[in-house]
């Protein structure tokens, strides 16, 4: 009788990485976005207001030089308005948890902040524009007593706080990946990503084109919704060619996930084979199982 190490031996597991999926409701991506933004948005609360002063993004604020206001913007939320963290929060959660076990939470946590930091550009861009054309825009203060007042404020000063830009980017890449997947508008209405993707792309780009041409706005960051869009959208359908320019995502010359081609598909599969052969197949971490789903679901179409 042969002798096998698997049979008798306990195999030891590698060690898993910190970004690994071990399984349950959220995968770690996503978990880790969501408690960093829920903190944020309680500390800003406690501090009323000073973590806002101190990440919020605008024009004069990047003037002066404090260029990681671009990433700490999209960590805040407005204080006055909670369904603008609620809303965030539940688009990114419902559409985040699917997109990171497609694409792994390493390239999901770089297309999230990357989406997030060319939507500021796009914001900072936008107002410095409106800045030439218009100067300012009113808004509405809060005095005390309860009183209301208005006053106009400079582009320059117009200041963005929020995940919106990042969540368009996942939207959009989501779009591009599932196009035909359903939601319910309403709870009531299936309509399939595409159109959605699609409905909200014109609508901001309605949008930034009503500002520039008629400097109308309704203080809402369009233009970082916007930025975030196409870089979802460049992210997802040019990955291996925006890596080769060195966005940063892996080093020049390695594909992605989902451009690999067919007979790196094979070795892949070849690969967890082996692996449950020696581990098991509680050993397999959810993307493998997905992708393995995916391998059996292509092999037998052929």
């Amino acid at each position: 009788m042969a002798w096998h190490k698997t049979w008798n031996e306990p195999t030891r597991r590698p060690r898993r990485s910190f970004f690994a999926d071990r399984g349950g409701f959220f995968p770690p991506g996503v978990k880790l976005v969501l408690l960093v933004t829920i903190a944020a948005y309680v500390v800003d609360v406690l501090s009323r207001g000073q973590l806002s002063a101190w990440g919020d993004l605008s024009v004069r604020n990047i003037l002066h030089f404090q260029v990681w206001r671009l990433f700490t913007y999209m960590f805040l939320h407005s204080l006055h308005k909670i369904d603008h963290i609620l809303i965030n929060m539940f688009m990114f959660l419902m559409l985040g948890m699917a997109l990171e076990r497609q694409i792994g939470t390493k390239r999901f946590l770089c297309l999230y902040f990357a989406g997030g930091v060319v939507g500021g550009l796009f914001e900072i861009g936008f107002n410095a524009a409106m800045y030439q054309l218009y100067g300012s825009f009113p808004v509405d203060v809060l005095l005390s007593g309860g009183l209301h007042a208005r006053q106009l404020v400079s582009f320059l000063d117009a200041q963005a706080v929020g995940a919106s830009a990042g969540v368009a980017g996942i939207l959009i890449a989501f779009a591009v990946l599932n196009p035909r997947a359903e939601f319910l508008l309403f709870f009531l209405i299936p309509i399939q990503a595409r159109w959605i993707a699609l409905f909200y792309v014109l609508l901001e780009t309605r949008h930034v084109i009503l500002g520039l041409t008629h400097g109308w706005t309704d203080n809402v960051a369009h233009a970082a919704h916007f930025g975030g869009m196409a870089l979802g959208f460049l992210w997802m359908r040019f990955g291996p060619r925006i890596r080769r320019w060195g966005l940063g995502l892996k080093r020049a010359g390695r594909a992605p996930a989902d451009a690999v081609p067919r007979a790196d598909d094979d070795a892949e599969v070849d690969r967890i084979l082996r692996k449950i052969h020696e581990q098991g197949i509680d050993s397999l971490t959810l993307r493998e199982r997905m992708f393995l789903q995916d391998a059996s679901r292509r092999h037998g179409r052929h």
